[in-house]
């Protein structure tokens, strides 16, 4: 039985996949599209369902619902998972991503694609902003999706999309087998019948002569691993096309060896095994259970010293009801009143119990629990805790970046993709070329012509991550020590500002003072003499750094480099 099952299963799969093909009829293509739609449906409800779940986490601390408990009980959430959550988030997203150029290309050819990504990313698309909603999206949603398009005014668009607007073939275990993606998309009316004319009559039926600016939903359908698209609405097609982002004429001119789907996935924990392309489970449900502990035992502590309030017992005859309540009100005991005398013994006192020091204790360990498993703990957050020496500070922050190292590769991917992904639109679509500008107001341009076919664009690993500005300031002043770096190179690796400035000042103070003679001009010195002299110039100097890296104390990788180099140069 169960045999027959799975055949009959394999059969429907294979059923509909058949007919999901760009050449196939429009109504067999339909079909097919409705039969793939329901096929990750399923899939589909579970993530949506486990990501609304996350997001009452991520958002109040805890998925419980407080509308019926006791006003007097305490609703105390300390939402740790939150703090960890906003603190990875411009770790991971700190620095802008340091694209590296593989293939065929000359150095200046190298330079201008390095400061042209650099520029889309950091100046004209500001790509960091958007990076950091997709990372939120994928510690909630087990899933972060990208998507990019061209616009004939924005030029080249990229957008966040919720998970829970996008269906993915549930058979895929990388998008390199996935061989499909659908969209819930929705726009108005009007820009729908100029965006599709050829069905402006279907349009007008369906919105039974509605307002131009009625809001309608319809499916983007990406078929046959990104080599075609399709829009239908309700059970009509509108439209299907080949892959707009591909020169089907010239192949050769190409980035891509073949169409790609416009959606850039984040992904971490992903195995491939029942949940496709999302992942198999995210931080936040990991710590979840953590955190309804620390809410019951803070919420336990607050209701126990609720409870050690003090009471009074008071009679009618001692002291009136309003000096009674007067007398509570300022002081925020209890009181329970007696309007006749009271007799001996008639009310006692009932002690509560106090929470004692393992309830904190406990606490404390469930917050560090929580901190292991977001990989963030209390130097990393900012937090003066307790006093630590500057080299335990850098130790935990250090392992906490080593903790999310796999999250870091994962989001340098993500961004490999996106600069291979812009370089393949600008040939595909920006025949004039596109210019960037720096914020300096260098101006770069990029066209088409001048990108080689085979060029690929990787990420430097780990230039994400924070520099430590400490380090990188002790190496600078420990390199102009040694004359190694000029002093405009000394002042922008200290994070100065006005470095020209500071660095005209620096002369005209060394030339006044007397450390350095003024700069006379002097004639270019010809022939083969004149340039033995400047090689002589620089031996000569070489051997004085050398003679300086041989007087530093032994075990300073910094002399060892400097020594190494000067010999080098020198020979």
């Amino acid at each position: 039985m169960a045999e027959e099952l799975t055949n009959d299963t394999e059969k429907i799969v294979t059923s509909f996949r058949e007919n999901l093909q760009y050449e196939a009829e429009d109504e067999d293509l339909l079909k097919a599209i409705n039969a793939a739609m329901q096929e990750s449906q399923g899939l589909k409800e579970k993530i949506d369902a486990i990501g609304k779940q996350n997001k009452l986490i991520w958002k109040q601390g805890t998925a419980k619902d407080f509308t019926y408990w006791h006003p007097k009980r305490s609703r105390i959430t300390s939402n740790r998972i939150f703090t960890d959550v906003e603190t990875a988030i411009p770790i991971l997203t700190s620095e802008s991503p340091e694209p590296t150029i593989l293939g065929v290309a000359n150095n200046t050819l190298k330079e201008t694609l390095q400061k042209g990504l650099k520029y889309a990313y950091e100046v004209k698309y500001k790509l960091q902003q958007k990076l950091q909603q997709i990372i939120r999206h994928w510690f909630i949603f087990r899933l972060g999706v990208l998507k990019y398009r061209w616009d004939k005014e924005k030029q080249f668009v990229t957008e966040p999309v919720l998970v829970k607007k996008i269906g993915i073939d549930k058979q895929a275990t990388s998008k390199e087998n996935c061989e499909y993606i659908w969209e819930l998309m929705e726009d108005t009316l009007e820009n729908l019948q100029a965006k599709f004319p050829l069905k402006n009559e279907t349009l007008k039926e369906i919105t039974q002569g509605q307002h131009p600016k009625t809001k309608l939903q319809y499916i983007e359908f990406w078929g046959g691993g990104g080599e075609w698209v399709c829009w239908k609405i309700r059970n009509i097609i509108l439209a299907k096309k080949k892959n707009p982002n591909y020169n089907y004429e010239q192949k050769e001119s190409n980035l891509f060896d073949k169409p790609q789907f416009p959606y850039l996935f984040l992904n971490v924990f992903n195995i491939g095994d029942e949940t496709g392309l999302y992942d198999e489970t995210s931080l936040i449900e990991e710590a979840a259970p953590l955190q309804e502990g620390i809410n019951q035992l803070e919420q336990q502590i607050l209701d126990l010293n609720e409870g050690q309030k003090r009471v009074w017992v008071a009679a009618g005859e001692a002291i009136s009801e309003k000096k009674a309540q007067d007398l509570v009100d300022k002081t925020g005991d209890l009181m329970v009143y007696l309007d006749r005398k009271a007799t001996p013994n008639s009310v006692t006192q009932v002690q509560s119990g106090k929470p004692d020091a393992s309830l904190f204790q406990h606490l404390a360990h469930l917050f560090s629990e929580v901190d292991n498993i977001m990989g963030i703990h209390s130097t990393t957050r900012g937090e003066r805790s307790q006093q630590k020496t500057k080299f335990e500070a850098q130790l935990l922050t250090g392992s906490d970046y080593g903790r999310m190292d796999m999250v870091v590769r994962n989001v340098e991917q993500l961004i490999e993709d996106w600069y291979n992904a812009y370089l393949q639109m600008i040939k595909v679509y920006a025949l004039e070329g596109e210019t960037l500008y720096g914020e300096n107001g260098e101006q770069i341009e990029l066209r088409g012509e001048i990108i080689p076919n085979n060029l690929r664009i990787m990420v430097k690993k780990g230039s994400t991550l924070p520099i430590d500005e400490g380090r990188k300031r002790a190496d600078a002043i420990q390199l102009a020590q040694f004359g190694m770096i000029d002093p405009a190179t000394l002042f922008e690796e200290m994070s100065f500002a006005n470095v020209e400035e500071k660095t005209q000042d620096l002369y005209q103070w060394l030339q006044q003072t007397g450390k350095i003679a003024p700069q006379q001009p002097q004639s270019e010195p010809q022939g083969q003499s004149g340039e033995e002299d400047r090689k002589l110039q620089q031996i000569q100097r070489l051997r004085e750094l050398m003679g300086k890296a041989r007087q530093m104390p032994e075990g300073e990788e910094t002399a060892r480099q400097v020594q190494e180099a000067a010999q080098s140069l020198t020979q």
